[in-house]
């Protein structure tokens, strides 16, 4: 049993963890209240709490959910979220000793593959321009941000980079792509989704897996399930977590 500790524990993928990850001894942190057992309220720039939550729980491994979410946040918000309280969270993980950090980058990240062939055609739903053999999109293209949120989640993976090379910090970014309320991708209304839908179970199967695996040093991961129309390689899961995302957007059309 691992000691995981999660930020950002009231939002959504914090929620869906909270239910499904049962083989793991689960800590939250946030800045308001939410149903894990272990809870606290904090700030993820608090440094000093940080790492006294991360000490008095021995934590292991640190699923970093926390920031500003929001595709159209402005620079003062992701500056003090995203940018900010996210160097804080790796710098407490490793003054106290933490072994695995798990971030929740975002496809926003490189969200200007969109605008290319067959990309864009996919995700308007025009298929029938698209050849049958198209190329994947592969975890470790070029960094191309379509926002300033997309430009904080690039900075997070080069950061966790830095951590990893400098202090042996195992690290796994995750570029996460919709996960829904509603767990179907039908009810946003847009081809997009089909494309870029995660389940929660496969979220949450795909976090589980990067906690348990031995074979992670530093390595990106799409998370998205296994639709018919994804524009994102997933092969490098099932190679490297021995996890294979089920869900297929297909059943809800």
């Amino acid at each position: 049993m691992n000691n995981v500790l999660v930020t950002g524990a009231s939002g959504l993928i914090g929620g869906i963890l909270n239910i499904k990850l049962t083989e793991h001894k689960l800590f939250g942190v946030d800045i308001k209240e939410c149903d894990y057992k272990n809870f606290e309220i904090s700030n993820i720039s608090d440094s000093k709490k940080l790492k006294f939550i991360m000490s008095k729980n021995k934590i292991d491994t640190v699923v970093h959910l926390a920031g500003n979410p929001s595709v159209d946040a402005n620079w003062d918000s992701l500056s003090e979220n995203n940018f900010t309280g996210t160097e804080r969270v790796f710098n407490a993980c490793k003054e106290t000793g933490v072994k695995k950090i798990i971030f929740a980058s975002s496809n926003h990240a490189v969200g200007l593959f969109e605008n290319d062939s067959p990309y864009k055609e996919i995700i308007n739903g025009d298929y029938k321009k698209v050849p049958k053999n198209y190329k994947l999109i592969n975890p470790y293209c070029e960094v191309r941000p379509d926002s300033l949120y997309g430009v904080s989640k690039a900075f997070g993976e080069n950061l966790g980079r830095f951590f990893y090379e400098n202090y042996n910090i195992k690290f796994a970014c995750l570029r996460i792509g919709s996960v829904i309320k509603d767990n179907n991708p039908k009810i946003k209304n847009s081809n997009r989704f089909f494309s870029t839908w995660c389940s929660h179970d496969d979220i949450a199967g795909l976090i589980d897996a990067c906690i348990k695996s031995n074979n992670i040093e530093f390595d990106i991961f799409y998370g998205v399930s296994d639709n018919y129309w994804k524009i994102w390689d997933i092969s490098n899961i099932e190679k490297i977590l021995l996890f294979k995302p089920t869900s297929n957007s297909e059943t809800y059309r």
